[in-house]
């Protein structure tokens, strides 16, 4: 089983079934992520020419619009912050916060919040999900990419799958996928390992390389007890 025929069966199902707004929500979300592959990358924007993708190809929109999109369906609130992403944030301020304390989708929020820190935004701002509420200054919180736990992570990563780059390639993706859920908390290096061993186990499941995995179960106690050798 491959991660990539799997999302595109899943996504070709979902258009045969006429969920055209799920089918769109699974492609937006591959598409914001960096690692995705030439030729998935193409089926990708295939898909869109048949469903339909003006909207997320649009640059720009009113603020009236913007902000109707942000009160819309998870399809507009990716739009939306698409959108915003391209934008001074500086001058959308509340905005942004009404989002981020609003009942919105959390893939969005994640997104915008990772916005606020690409553009060092230094208010205070406030955001609450399911379970918490949290008030964070976007410039004091490293990006994904450069966090302990994304960078510990990406060493483990390198170390297991050097001689397998389609593997690393993907893992990579998952592994900050996930950390970027995060947000606008940064992974410490010890949780970075800990998910990283999770998504090690799912590659070589996904591959069905029993081989594999039974050696890396065998690695694992070791990597736990010398998580200190990933630290950057």
């Amino acid at each position: 089983m491959d991660y990539y025929n799997d999302l595109i069966k899943k996504i070709e199902k979902l258009i045969q079934e006429e969920k055209i707004i799920e089918a769109r929500n699974l492609i937006y979300d591959e598409l914001k992520v960096p690692y995705v592959p030439r030729d998935i990358m193409e089926k990708l924007e295939s898909f869109l020419d048949d469903i339909g993708y003006v909207e997320y190809k649009k640059e720009d929109i009113s603020d009236e619009e913007l902000i109707n999109y942000l009160k819309g369906d998870n399809d507009h609130q990716l739009i939306a912050v698409n959108i915003l992403d391209k934008k001074n944030l500086r001058d959308y301020i509340s905005l942004c916060e009404d989002y981020l304390c609003s009942d919105g989708f959390i893939n969005a929020k994640v997104l915008l919040i990772d916005s606020l820190i690409r553009q060092e935004i230094s208010n205070e701002i406030k955001m609450k999900d399911d379970t918490a509420e949290y008030e964070f200054i976007p410039k004091y919180i490293i990006p994904v990419e450069l966090s302990d736990g994304f960078l510990s992570g990406n060493k483990l990563l390198e170390d297991i799958f050097m001689k397998d780059p389609s593997k690393y390639k993907l893992a990579k993706e998952l592994l900050y996928k996930e950390t970027i859920m995060k947000l606008p908390m940064n992974l410490e290096s010890n949780e970075g390992i800990e998910l990283t061993i999770d998504i090690i186990k799912y590659i070589y499941k996904a591959y069905d390389d029993a081989e594999g995995l039974n050696k890396f179960i065998e690695l694992e106690e070791s990597i736990r007890n010398n998580k200190n050798y990933y630290l950057y």
